[in-house]
């Protein structure tokens, strides 16, 4: 992918995960390794998993975290 086609690719994901209601945080990535990591605050794995199928962004796993004060 091009930098454009990643850049696109976030700015389709965060419209699709705001308008449900989610707050995408950051995106990192590595071309050379074809991975990028979305840090969305959610109410489920399941609604971050529906807005990447809404925009059709493969999506590996997700992995719930929490923070430390």
């Amino acid at each position: 992918m091009t930098e454009q086609e990643i850049e696109e690719g976030w700015a389709k994901y965060k419209e699709s995960a705001n308008s449900k209601g989610l707050t995408t945080i950051s995106a990192v990535y590595n071309r050379d390794k074809g991975f990028a990591y979305c840090q969305t605050e959610a109410e489920s794995a399941d609604a971050v998993r529906q807005a990447h199928e809404e925009v059709e962004i493969p999506l590996e796993d997700v992995v719930e975290v929490k923070a430390i004060d």
